[in-house]
């Protein structure tokens, strides 16, 4: 093909080449018109063969590396001209004719063999790979490729073997859809080539099959590990760290995949992998890769770490050893840290392993070990070492948590001091601690300890000469006070605010900005106490504002308005009124002179406007107008999106620092650019805010806050964004309701933001998201009103995507059942399938209450489509005999069926009703028989004659429960009280198929009910009834039941399970039936009535 590209027109097609590179920014844009104009429009045929050619036989090594790059590049870009037809779009690739990628794919395989030069052969073996990626996409062959890759692996030529390899780690279906066996023998002998970059490229590629491949695939080439670490063991024995960091990196991706490969070499690994990390001959970036693989280990597989049992032991010292390895630098001391560097150093990373280490692994394995060193660190004479054992505390706190709570006194009392250590920064470990413990233990270490961590805390604020001390001081009071009560605080203000006030006045920008976010959170746990200094604080605040105006300040003064706002709502509207319009001109005056996206006080506009909205209530509507431009503006805000070449430098391009996050698509870096979606997520919460907040006056922003927040449902770069927007249905439901704006719009709006959630309900996977998306249904349901208010299309839309979700749900329980039924089931499985259940059956409680909201609202209207797409979904659960999760959730909703379409419900429920029974005895879960017992409640007081012998059949079965040994158990107490609720409403009202009067005795002796306040009130009412009516099935012979009612009814007042006026009516009859006891008979009940239950009869002024 390449002979019939004319010589003219292959020197036309150097010369672009050449041109594209040039320096000269015309004629580099001349070529580049050139190239996307006329050469990808009326001559890629030629352009891709010309490109192939040239990669493979053109004598300057630069331009065949270019050549392999462009054609690379070119061949995936989009094609012009395409047939209206079509409805995927075709890239250059697919429009050129077969023979000619043919053509292309043999060039580049002559040149991949005949290359020579290094970087040209790189760029080659990226283009093979990139082609062979998307043919494999396309579904197009290339049958001659991995022959000829075999043949390269076994070539004498050590930069083929190593190419070969290259393609392989990059498009790994090469191989893993081949017999492994067949290839084994290959890999085998390239894993121990006599030259390192092929035993690198060979382990790479090893790596990225097994991470491609099927499980049985990758069980198998599991075997290989070993010789993997020995490639490994190599590069440490020569040196060559180079090699030894990437290999690390491959087998840090492969444990992160699939950590159980490494099943038997745990012991090994660990052992191994500490020694690198000791050798401090060697860069920081090889050790850190060899703990970060110990890590990832402990992280994915901490069930099979945990059965090591020096696995912690060995890397705590070592992790510790390394956040020694800081130096003193005395720039340190007055700087905030915002501009350090140093997040990849020593002593960072090995802060960073602790913590991950006793997260993964728990205190149990982390705490004993970790506290072997701690002591010995803070008494040495090293500040490095006691500086490590300071923060090592703060790392493992929150892993360890369980287990460090019964140590706290002795762990406090152990920090404290060193908040006078002779070195500065000991200090501010110490405070660090302090801040962190305060967290991890919060209201425990508050109440317990406040007057002694407050005391040593406090005066570290007034460490003049060290700005940065005295800021972390005020820094961990913060986290302190998020979780301390406003009492326990108030003592220590004056002293707090004396500090806080000359930190304010330092005239350092990041001490005044850690002063202002203090007094912030001060007064904010203060609340009404914080009154008292209002008068002296506000005005300074509103000051900053007014004087601080450069952009220096652009940070002070967006933490200003955050502490203005709180301290606003903490003393509220009354006390804020003399600041409150100077407050909001200074918002206003802000808001206006922001002229950059990048300006942080955008962040702390947002979220003041909207506490001063929370401070003002309704007062706040007229200025809406000012404040909703620019927080629209910031929720339709979209992040810039990149996919970035091979060839590309994403460090320099796409600075972490800038806000870019990355992620591997089908071989491809896509990258994200994420600062603005924090702001896009605030505006949003925002606009939920004052939904809530101002009801029918957030009327002129309806329409638009619905249309944006709608699509947001959808928005999948950021989960909050998501969520966010979800919290805002319901909101604005409620205010369409209170602006009272007709039926016929009210019903319009609801029916857009319904179908919108209902549309995302049919396709979500994530549980989490479901939750709050049926939650948002249900609410807002509940917020149109008793009757109907959702139409046949939005019912069956309903009913359909929950139909869909329950079928999701039901083959996941089944995967999970076969997982836990497997051979390779092992502990750490068992963890994450815990977590996903709790995931799991959240959802399956927010659908159970969507049913019911759709049943309460639209009744029988709604039972044909139930019966149609849901009966037999909620059969196949009720049935499950091995889920009784799903058991228990269909009865709940058959019992919803029942009390809302009452006589109706018995053509779905009569086969249900066996079932139903049958779970009264259930053995596996409590919850189970209670939903049994509430729902034959159900039947007997909605479900009309159709139930009656049912309700009758049940009583046997009712009182059978009611009278077990363990009936009043924690766990069966629910059951029991449910069952008790059940034969009451029985009595009450389905009672044609028995006699009521054998019934009551042993329903009287059942009493009382005094946990469950939704079946109390039924039960105390028809209880009053009776004995009003001085039933002597209740009363009993002679009255002989009396002394049994009044204790029953004492228990019942005591426990404030009813409401008015049915306490009331209890009290009165308590009364009575005291005064119709005998004395001694009514010495006894009040006799057994405790000390502390007479304090509640006398507090609620029975007595």
């Amino acid at each position: 093909m390449a002979n019939e590209i004319p010589q003219d027109m292959l020197e036309q097609l150097v010369q672009m080449l050449s041109n594209l590179v040039s320096n000269d920014n015309t004629v580099r844009s001349s070529a580049e018109q050139q190239l996307s104009s006329d050469w990808m429009v009326s001559k890629p045929d030629a352009l891709l063969t010309g490109l192939a050619h040239l990669a493979c036989h053109h004598e300057d090594a630069v331009l065949r590396s270019f050549a392999a790059v462009l054609a690379r590049r070119v061949a995936l870009k989009i094609a012009s001209n395409q047939p209206t037809s079509e409805t995927v779009e075709m890239t250059l690739w697919d429009v050129v004719p077969e023979e000619t990628r043919q053509a292309i794919q043999a060039n580049f395989l002559t040149a991949l063999k005949k290359e020579t030069n290094k970087s040209a052969r790189n760029k080659i073996c990226d283009t093979i790979s990139e082609i062979a990626r998307v043919t494999a996409l396309k579904e197009q062959t290339w049958q001659e490729l991995l022959p000829a890759l075999l043949q390269c692996a076994k070539s004498e030529s050590a930069d083929q073997r190593e190419s070969a390899f290259r393609i392989f780690t990059s498009v790994p279906h090469l191989v893993s859809g081949q017999h492994w066996e067949e290839l084994s023998i290959v890999f085998n002998s390239c894993l121990k080539d006599k030259e390192p970059l092929v035993r690198l490229g060979t382990m790479k590629a090893v790596i990225s099959i097994m991470l491609d491949s099927r499980i049985a695939v990758r069980n198998a080439m599991g075997t290989l590990l070993p010789q993997l670490l020995e490639v490994i063991s190599g590069f440490v024995a020569t040196g060559e760290e180079e090699h030894l960091v990437e290999g690390l990196v491959a087998l840090i991706e492969l444990a992160e995949h699939s950590p159980r490969l490494f099943r038997n070499l745990v012991p090994s690994v660990l052992t191994f992998m500490v020694e690198i990390v000791k050798k401090k001959e060697f860069d920081d970036r090889t050790r850190q890769s060899a703990l970060e693989l110990l890590l990832t280990l402990a992280e994915c597989a901490p069930g099979l770490v945990r059965k090591v049992p020096d696995y912690a032991s060995l890397i705590v010292p070592v992790a510790m050893e390394m956040m020694t390895e800081l130096e003193d630098d005395k720039e340190w001391y007055s700087s905030d840290g915002a501009d350090e560097d140093d997040n990849d150093a020593n002593y960072i990373i090995g802060e960073h392993a602790l913590d991950r280490l006793a997260q993964a692994l728990g205190g149990t394995m982390v705490l004993p070990v970790s506290f072997v060193y701690i002591p010995q660190m803070l008494a040495s004479d090293s500040w490095q070492a006691r500086h490590s054992a300071l923060m090592a505390i703060s790392a493992i706190a929150e892993g360890c948590a369980r287990i460090m709570e019964e140590e706290l006194p002795k762990i406090v009392s152990m920090v404290l001091p060193y908040l006078t250590d002779s070195h500065a920064r000991v200090r501010f470990a110490a405070c660090n601690a302090v801040g962190q413990l305060s967290t991890d233990f919060a209201e425990t270490l508050q109440k317990n300890h406040h007057s002694l961590v407050l005391k040593h805390l406090i005066p570290v604020m007034d460490n003049v000469q060290f700005p940065r001390v005295r800021a972390h001081a005020a820094a961990a009071l913060v986290n302190f006070c998020e979780a301390v009560d406003k009492a326990t605080l108030e003592p220590y203000l004056d002293s707090i605010f004396e500090r806080l006030l000359s930190l304010l006045d330092s005239g350092t920008i990041f001490i005044q900005e850690q002063a202002i976010t203090t007094i912030a959170t001060v007064a904010d746990s203060a609340e009404e106490c914080f009154v008292k200094y209002y008068s002296s604080i506000m005005p300074l605040l509103i000051n900053v504002l007014q004087q601080a105006t450069s952009s220096e300040y652009r940070l002070l003064r967006g933490k200003t308005m955050e502490c203005a706002s709180l301290i606003a709502l903490a003393v509220g509207k009354n006390v804020f009124a003399p600041h409150a319009q100077g407050f909001i001109k200074l918002l206003v005056q802000t808001q206006t002179s922001v002229a950059e996206p990048d300006d942080p006080q955008v962040y702390y506009l947002l979220t003041a406007w909207a506490r001063i909205c929370k401070v003002l209530g309704r007062d706040f509507v007229p200025y809406l107008d000012i404040v909703m431009p620019p927080l629209l503006a910031s929720a339709q805000l979209k992040p810039d999106f990149a996919v970035v070449d091979p060839e590309d430098d994403v460090e320099a391009k796409y600075s972490a620092e800038d806000g870019w996050e990355f992620v591997g698509v089908d071989g491809q870096q896509i990258g994200i650019k994420t600062t603005v979606l924090e702001e896009k997520c605030t505006a949003v919460e925002m606009l939920s805010c004052y939904a809530q907040e101002l009801g029918s006056g957030f009327r002129p922003y309806l329409e638009k806050v619905r249309d944006i927040v709608l699509p947001l449902l959808k928005f999948y770069f950021h989960d909050g964004v998501r969520h966010a927007a979800v919290a805002t249905l319901t909101p604005l439901v409620s205010c369409v309701q209170q602006a009272e704006l007709g039926q016929e719009y009210t019903f319009n709006f609801w029916h857009q933001i319904c179908a919108g959630i209902l549309e995302v309900v049919a396709t979500e996977a994530d549980s989490t998201f479901l939750v709050p998306l049926y939650a948002a249904f249900y609410e807002a349901l509940d917020i149109m009103g008793p009757g109907p208010s959702l139409s046949p299309v939005l019912l069956e839309a309903f009913t359909k995507a929950t139909e869909a979700q329950l079928r999701e749900f039901y083959a996941r329980l089944k995967h999970r059942e076969e997982a836990r039924a497997s051979e390779e089931f092992e502990a750490e499985d068992e963890e994450l399938i815990q977590e996903e259940e709790l995931n799991e059956e959240a959802v399956l409680g927010e659908i159970g209450r969507a049913l019911q909201g759709v049943f309460r609202t639209h009744g029988v209207n709604y039972s044909p489509i139930f019966q149609q797409l849901l009966e037999p979904v909620v059969a196949t659960f009720v049935n499950d005999a091995q889920s009784p999760t799903c058991r228990q959730w269909a009865i709940c909703v058959l019992g919803d069926l029942v009390e809302f379409t009452g006589p109706l419900s018995w053509p779905i429920m009569a086969g249900h009703i066996p079932r139903v029974m049958d779970s009264l005895m259930d053995p596996t879960l409590a919850e189970v028989r209670q939903a049994a017992c509430y729902t034959l409640g159900v039947c007997g007081q909605y479900g009309g004659p159709d139930y009656a012998t049912v309700c009758s059949a049940s009583l046997p079965l009712l009182f059978q429960l009611i009278n077990m040994a363990q009936a009043r158990s924690d766990e069966n107490v629910m059951v029991t009280e449910n069952a008790v609720a059940a034969v009451t409403k029985i009595c009450k009202f389905n009672a044609s198929q028995f006699d009521v009067n054998a019934v009551l005795p042993s329903w009287v002796q059942a009493l009382p009910v005094v946990n469950d306040p939704e079946e109390a009130p039924l039960v105390y009412m028809y209880l009053l009834d009776l004995m009003e009516a001085q039933h002597p099935s209740v009363l009993g012979l002679n009255n002989v039941n009396l002394a049994h009612l009044a204790t029953v009814m004492i228990e019942a007042l005591v426990s404030g399970i009813v409401a008015e006026p049915i306490a009331t009516r209890l009290a009165q009859t308590l009364k009575a039936c005291l005064s119709r006891l005998d004395v001694n008979i009514s010495t006894a009940v009040w006799n057994s009535v405790s000390a502390e239950k007479r304090k509640v009869l006398q507090d609620i002024n029975f007595l």
